[in-house]
């Protein structure tokens, strides 16, 4: 079967939306697709409590200003698309998009399936989407050249670095930034304008320690955990915190040395539920950790609580693996390609690109259908009812104010997470 890529070059203009012309350069199909204080062993079952914290100001929720309706919306889509990269001369210089393109070309590929759908329900909406590696339309050329300045909506599908400037940028003009890939808030604070769709670190591990809890109560619990990374480091220190009044709670710490079979299992109860948090976001070396713990008798019940890192591990695609181990995970998304919009999806990416679409194509897909029903309904200035999700055709979003520990706002997250359970080689959608 036949597969191609659409390339766009500098920026896609859907003007066929609008009532007015507008210029574009559309895509060509040029590609063929195929630290804390580490807790001690508590052998005494003495029970620690927490500090008593101090009392906190009231939150301030923002304010918005409200907008008048527009005939037509002005959407940007910004992506690391890297095009000067692939084709040189006007040839293609890979017979296949490299793996590491690939996130941000599908990702456009759903934008593209979401704009002829929107067409088609006649919404009045200019699509423009920017390859902000190429030097003319970088982040900063975008910010500086007065180019976003006429935007209603700003889509980001953009690493942490990248985040802030378009932040700061949004705030200003008062433009919605959602910000649709990473889970980084990259330092953003004070900011009504910026919506992150990908719950933060904190909100996973906050609702996994909630969904333990309320199932395993009264296990004993593990942390194995790392200090590779700062992010490691801080699912480390939310265990922790978390954890502190647990009656029976050990710490491993993995950053040097893996324990092998023997010393886990002087470590671990029988004929109990162990209840396990890895909070190692390091695929590979997470996967050594279930590796040793498979080894360990049947007498030995676990489960065990991972990272979202862990949704491309390559052993959870095995259906042989960890057998009689029960593993969990959050993920913020979960597409099923079996409903309606599924099979809609499918047939278009088909027809215009063949083969068959991922993740980030489901991603971008609702990201816009989703964002372009908001600004038709409400207008640019929509935050007051981003709770309509009823436009939103697979994910239920969950969109709420975040707070910072001395409850000053800090902008919107999106804290909708689905539970993923593995188990003897097959998944179950738990939440």
């Amino acid at each position: 079967m036949k597969k191609y890529y659409t390339i766009l070059f500098f920026c896609f203009a859907c003007s066929c939306f609008s009532t007015t012309p507008v210029h574009a350069q559309f895509w060509k199909k040029i590609f063929k697709k195929e630290e804390k204080s580490k807790p001690k062993k508590n052998n005494n079952n003495k029970k620690t409590t927490k500090k008593d914290e101090p009392k906190l100001k009231q939150k301030k929720e923002p304010e918005y200003d409200e907008r008048d309706l527009k005939e037509v919306y002005r959407i940007d889509v910004l992506l690391p698309l890297q095009l000067n990269s692939l084709v040189q001369n006007g040839k293609p210089v890979y017979s296949k998009v490299p793996e590491h393109l690939q996130q941000s070309l599908s990702f456009y590929e759903g934008i593209s399936i979401a704009a002829d759908s929107l067409k088609t329900k006649r919404y009045k909406i200019e699509l423009y989407v920017h390859d902000i590696s190429n030097a003319t339309s970088t982040i900063a050329q975008l910010t500086t050249r007065r180019v976003l300045d006429s935007s209603d909506l700003i889509i980001g599908s953009l690493q942490s670095p990248d985040i802030p400037a378009i932040a700061t940028f949004a705030k200003k003009h008062k433009i919605n930034f959602i910000s649709a890939l990473s889970p980084s808030d990259a330092g953003v604070k004070d900011n009504p304008y910026f919506v992150l769709l990908q719950p933060t670190l904190k909100t996973h591990l906050r609702q996994l320690i909630k969904y333990a809890d309320k199932k395993f109560n009264r296990s004993p619990k593990f942390i194995f955990h790392s200090s590779a990374t700062a992010g490691e480091k801080e699912a480390y220190n939310q265990l922790t915190d978390a954890l502190a009044d647990e009656k029976h709670l050990d710490a491993v710490d993995c950053s040097a040395k893996i324990p092998d079979s023997a010393a886990m299992a002087k470590m671990f109860r029988k004929n109990e539920v162990n209840v396990v948090f890895i909070g190692i976001l390091e695929t590979a070396k997470a996967e050594q950790v279930l590796n040793v713990i498979a080894t360990l008798p049947r007498e030995y019940r676990f489960e065990i609580f991972g990272m979202p890192s862990w949704k491309s591990m390559r052993g959870l695609s095995q259906s042989s693996a960890y057998m009689g181990m029960s593993i969990y995970y959050t993920s913020p998304f979960y597409f099923d390609p079996t409903t309606g919009p599924g099979r809609y999806i499918n047939t278009a990416y088909k027809n215009n690109f063949g083969g068959s679409p991922n993740e980030m194509v489901y991603r971008g897909y609702e990201t816009l259908y989703w964002t372009a029903s908001l600004l038709d309904k409400y207008g640019p200035v929509f935050n007051r009812h981003i709770s309509d999700v009823s436009a939103a055709q697979f994910t239920r979003y969950d969109i709420e104010y975040s707070w910072s520990k001395d409850n000053d706002f800090q902008y919107l997250e999106n804290n909708k997470l689905y539970i993923i359970h593995y188990q003897n080689g097959g998944f179950v959608v738990e939440e």
